[in-house]
């Protein structure tokens, strides 16, 4: 083995956390089910979105001028804006028809990604930035590299559901990896703030300065705004802890008994949003719905010890509390231990 090999499995090892060794080969069909379900789902509410937009879309009858084109769509400047309208609705109709009735071709998935481009292009080329099609933008990208063959071949041999499971595992991996830049960035700018004396995120009352800030930006009055501004060390723990459950999420994919309660956290953040700040993030939400709450990898780890254990930077705590957690929440059939040449995997 080289130094190249220890050291990554090393990363991997540390990355995973503590690890159940009973194998999940029995789960391993239900696995690759549950992830064509979930790129099906994708499509459908795909088409639907472009189904919606293209509306809008359709009947421009506003100046160019009053645009600031993004690259994807600068060649409207050139056909006219109700004519570039009228192109970017027509093709996300037929690329989202196409795309719930032969997702398995890769042309369909590539010509889903252009029409889901062109449109978000199209919707923040008004001057503002909407991040609601950003991520679903790059999943479907991620979707690229899923096989090509119909369910039955894929599915008839274990290297080929294999195969599929680690392309789709590209989609959780990749927002897990948005979420820790995100936290990254906060706490970046929150230790700048403590570094100046000012007040930043870490402050006490970060969450009850955001709110205000963000109503008096906007005009809008949240639902439980006013309760956060009266009460601002109510919000600190809830503000305080975003910031640990964005900074640890890239680790969170490594360490799959948490996709499901992570998945959850992390709708409860966006609805937080709303509550707090009148902001949607409708998309966040069904994202981290299929991808998280519905991950296939958490199929069989359902044992809530195992689950605390694994959570990152609290796992040595808790399991000085609980104790090692062992293999309850794990289903293995007789049989199932070993795959055709004998080897017995870590599981994930």
């Amino acid at each position: 083995m080289t130094k190249f090999h220890q050291i990554a499995g090393a990363l991997r090892n540390w990355a995973s956390g503590p690890r159940l060794r009973t194998p999940r080969w029995a789960l391993h069909r239900e696995m690759y089910e549950q992830s064509t379900l979930i790129v099906t789902v994708f499509y459908v509410v795909t088409a639907a979105f472009l189904y919606e937009g293209s509306r809008e879309l359709s009947d421009l009858a506003v100046p160019l001028e009053s645009f600031d084109l993004l690259w994807p769509v600068a060649w409207i400047s050139e056909v006219g804006v109700h004519t570039g309208g009228r192109l970017i609705a027509q093709l996300g109709i037929f690329a989202g028809l196409l795309g719930i009735v032969a997702w398995r071709a890769r042309g369909v998935r590539v010509l889903v990604s252009l029409a889901l481009l062109l449109y978000a292009a199209m919707s923040n080329s008004d001057g503002a930035i909407s991040h609601g099609y950003h991520e679903w933008f790059w999943i479907s990208v991620c979707f690229w590299l899923l096989p090509t063959e119909s369910k039955v071949a894929v599915g008839a041999t274990r290297a080929g559901r294999m195969q599929f499971l680690t392309a789709f595992s590209a989609a959780p991996l990749l927002i897990l990896f948005f979420y820790t830049l995100s936290g990254l960035y906060k706490c970046w700018y929150a230790l700048a703030a403590i570094l100046a004396g000012e007040s930043g995120g870490f402050s006490p009352d970060a969450l009850a300065i955001t709110v205000a800030w963000r109503a008096i930006q906007t005009g809008s009055q949240p639902l439980w705004g006013s309760f956060v501004v009266d009460h601002p060390l109510l919000g600190w723990p809830f503000y305080s802890g975003l910031y640990f459950v964005e900074l640890v999420s890239i680790l969170v994919f490594f360490r799959p008994s948490l996709h499901r309660a992570w998945g959850i956290i992390l709708i409860a953040f966006h609805l937080g949003t709303l509550l707090f700040m009148d902001i949607i993030f409708a998309r966040h939400v069904l994202i981290n719905g299929l991808l998280f709450v519905m991950s296939p990898f958490a199929l069989g780890q359902h044992d809530w010890r195992h689950q605390i254990v694994a959570v990152p930077g609290l796992g040595r705590l808790a399991a000085m509390v609980l104790g090692r957690p062992g293999s309850q929440g794990l289903k293995t059939q007789p049989g199932t231990a070993k795959d055709p040449q004998g080897r017995i995997p870590a599981v994930t």
